[in-house]
Formats: structure tokens, sequence, C-alpha cells
């Protein structure tokens, strides 16, 4: 069973005909604003969605459609928060408002409301073991680690119910993050161990009817290509500045390299200069793919050996419309991932699931299937680097072929620098047991891993300077 119905473009294609019809109906906007999402059509379900709230501006599904399709977008954003306070004025326990305006609690440094937010949330809707590790994050945050440690420890008890005793249930994989967090190290690992390896053995079910049937022989693939090399795995921050500057310091090494979204960046000012090519492109979403498409078909048609990393959304997606056709016709260039939730590592039945906190644990999980010596992250600053919004976000920020011009109005930046907050406190706290379980369940080595940024936001992994990174890899001799 897929996340995207085999007729999801013909119900669009009807509850657009209808909406025509029904031009004041507000139900009719509704409904093809959601068949719009269906096929991840983010602008139809907007425009769709305003139309149903001009047609109801009070109406509170309306305004929660509206502004649960605007979230999903940098930058509809700042409207989307606007619309849910509306939405919470209107209906005090609604969920899906609670549950965003928790987030821009936290992005604007305002952990005391964050925390009424989500306590409401647990109220109206108790038992949810998210909630809690939310209530706790914030506790974090404002800088009360014994009160974190305790919301922690009931996030983790949630995490195992009398229907779904520990190691089983839908929570299972969660309870060692949240253990962790805690403050319980040990019993976190052996969590992990209990979930992953009860019979002493990898338990990576590929047969997910959702994954590719090739997923063995990706997987051998990718570790073809990398299996005792250094992975390095390419950033976008403002510190890549420092690797491009020295790029000829990493031009003899031995390595297999791996990238995200903007790839072009990569290539055209670190790896091209020295003669080389990517191996990997991780991505994970379908506007990406549609951005870069023509980049996407020179680099596979020129580089025989490269492979796309991709999630199965964009899979689905491609089958239902037909295309673009380098994600149908070449298999064996396409390794396929699941991130369906945002917050459960991999596990038995679903191995190959990142939590979608952002593109680089993705790519991360897969650099620890491939079997590398070691993985080097470069770039990867995870905070705005400066002590105001016009500090800068990403490397060269003024190239508008490579970044969004919105993301220098300043609201935009004031909500980017709280995201990337976020980002990285959800990253540190998520990482080290994802990677913990893809070793695991699969039985490779988990490799030592250094984040080539000695000030950078992401803290799970050893930071280092770029001279002690260059000292790590002449030691090989």
């Amino acid at each position: 069973m897929g996340l995207i119905a085999k007729d999801a473009l013909e119900r669009r294609a009807a509850a657009e005909a209808l909406a025509k019809q029904n031009p004041e109906d507000m139900a009719t906007w509704m409904a093809l604003s959601r068949a719009c999402q269906a096929v991840v059509d983010e602008e139809g379900a907007i425009v769709a969605a305003r139309h149903a709230l001009e047609a109801q501006p009070q109406n509170a599904e309306a305004i929660r459609q509206l502004a649960s399709c605007l979230v999903q977008t940098r930058a509809g954003m700042p409207e989307a928060c606007t619309l849910f306070e509306r939405l919470l004025a209107l209906v005090p326990g609604d969920a899906v408002a609670l549950h965003y305006l928790h987030y821009y609690a936290i992005y604007n440094g305002e952990y005391g409301r964050a925390i009424e937010l989500s306590e409401t949330l647990d109220r109206t809707h108790p038992g949810d073991p998210v909630t809690a590790g939310r209530i706790a994050r914030a506790y974090k945050l404002k800088g009360e680690p014994f009160t974190a440690a305790e919301h922690f420890a009931r996030a983790a008890a949630r995490c195992d119910t009398e229907h779904y005793p520990f190691p089983f249930g839908p929570s299972a994989a969660l309870k060692p993050v949240f253990t962790a967090l805690a403050g319980d190290f040990f019993r976190s690992e052996r969590q992990s161990i209990e979930i992953c390896q009860n019979a002493g053995r990898g338990l990576a079910d590929l047969s997910n009817p959702r994954y590719p049937e090739n997923c063995v022989q990706m997987i051998g693939r990718i570790q073809d290509l990398v299996r005792g090399r250094d992975l390095f795995i390419f950033g976008m921050g403002p510190s890549l500045e420092e690797v491009v500057s020295r790029r000829e310091d990493i031009a003899s090494l031995d390595f297999a390299s791996m990238t995200l979204s903007a790839f072009p960046i990569i290539e055209d000012d670190v790896l091209r200069p020295i003669g080389r090519r990517l191996d990997f492109v991780c991505t994970t979403h379908p506007t990406v793919v549609e951005q870069q498409d023509p980049a996407l078909r020179e680099w596979l048609q020129n580089v025989p050996s490269s492979i796309l990393i991709l999630p199965l959304l964009i899979r689905e997606l491609a089958a239902i419309t037909g295309g673009p056709d380098f994600l149908l016709d070449h298999p064996e260039r396409l390794f396929w991932f699941d991130c369906v939730s945002e917050y459960l590592p991999p596990s038995p039945l679903d191995p190959l699931h990142v939590p979608a906190i952002n593109t680089l644990i993705c790519a991360l999980s897969v650099g620890i299937l491939a079997r590398p010596r070691r993985i080097f992250l470069f770039g990867f600053d995870g905070q705005m680097q400066g002590s105001n919004i016009n500090g800068a976000h990403h490397y060269r920020e003024e190239h508008y072929a490579y970044h969004t011009a919105h993301d220098l109005d300043a609201e935009m930046r004031r909500i980017i620098k709280g995201c990337l907050l976020w980002n990285s406190t959800h990253f540190n706290e998520g990482a080290p047991i994802v990677v913990r379980h893809m070793s695991l369940l699969f039985d490779v080595p988990l490799p030592p891993i250094y984040n080539v940024f000695v000030d950078s936001a992401l803290t799970p992994f050893p930071r280092i300077t770029f001279d002690r990174f260059q000292n790590i890899t002449k030691e090989d001799g």
C-alpha cells in the first residue's frame, strides 16, 4: 500500500472540475486542495485553500487547510503562523494549531509558550510520546535540564503500552532516543539491541511491500563503490568556503563523495576543479528533483557509477505522473529509502525508514550502509553564522542560481534562524540512535564520523578543524 493512491491524478482532475462548476462552494475547494496535496502539488493546494477561505472566512476547517499548506513552503511560513493563531482563537484545543504553534514558539525563543501549547495538546490528546518529547525539548532549550530529563523519561515510558509491550508497537524505535535523552545511555543501547538484534544477527526485513525488489542489489552496489574508503558528505553551509579554498588538499585522497539537494554547488566549486565528480546525490523533495532535472540528467549520463538517493514518495509520484523518465528507466542507478515519520528511527520491519529531520540524516544513514572506513562531514554549520538575522545561512548566499532570493527577507531570516536551531537540536538527539540502528539492523560496522567544522551546531560526532582532518588522513601513510 503506497502513500499516493494510483488514481490520485484522476481525483484531482475531478475535484478541479467540481470546483469550477461550484466556485462559491467551500467544500469543493477544500476537496481540490487536498487532492493537490496528495500529488505534492503545493502551489495548487494553496490556491484552492485560499478559494475555500474566501468562500467562508471564519471557517476553522478552511483556515486550518490553508495554514497547513502554507507551512510546508518556506515562503509561506510567516502567513501560516498568523493563520494558526487565528485558528487557535476560534478553536482553543485545535490539535493542528497547537502542534505547529509549538514550533513557531521554539523558533521565536518563547520556550515557556511552547511548553504551554504542548501541555494543552497533551491534555486534549493524551498518551503520545512525541508530545511528551516536545515538552522535554522545550525545557532543555529553556535551560532546565533536570526537568527536561524527567519529561524525556515520561516520553520513553509512553513507547511501551499494554497493547504494544516493548520492543513491539508503532513507537518502540523511539524508546532508545528518549531513554538516552533522559540520561540512561547504557539502557538506551540495550533497548536498541533488543529492537534490532534480539536474535544476535541483523534483522532488517527488506520484504516491506513499499520497497523496490532490488534493495539488496543496490545496497551491494553502494558498498562496492565505498567499502573501506572514506566517505565525504558535503553540505552547503557557510563553512564550505574553507573547503573550497583548500580543495587541492583533498585532491590526492581516496574517497567517495556524497552531497544533498543543491549538488551543482559541490560539483562546480569543490570537485570538478580537482578532476572529480560526485558518486552520490541525496535529496528528499520532489520540487528539488524538478528544479535540478537538467543537472541530474547530465550527472547520471556522464558518471556511469553514480547513484541517486531518494525517498519512496518520489518513486510513487513518478510512477503516477509518468516521470521524470530517469526515475523510472534506470533502477540500477537509484536507491530508495522511506521517511514517512518525522521521528521514527529504522526498525526491523521498516529498516530503510529514516526520520524526516533533514536530508543529512537520510544521507548519513545510507552512508552507514556503504561500509566506509570513516565518514567526514563538510559544510554542515547547523546554524546561521553571525549573531543576528544578517548572518550567513548558505555558502555563496548571494548567488540566486543556487539559493532563493526571499531567504534574504528579514522576517524570513528570523524564521530560518529558529528553524536551524530546531533542526540541529532534533538532529543531535536522533542521529546517534539512527546510525546505531542502521549498523545493528544490517550487521555493518559503525564507522568513525567526524564533523569538519569546530563551530558547527551539529554535535553528536567529534567536531574537528580542517587541519585536524588533514592530520587524520595523513596518518594513513
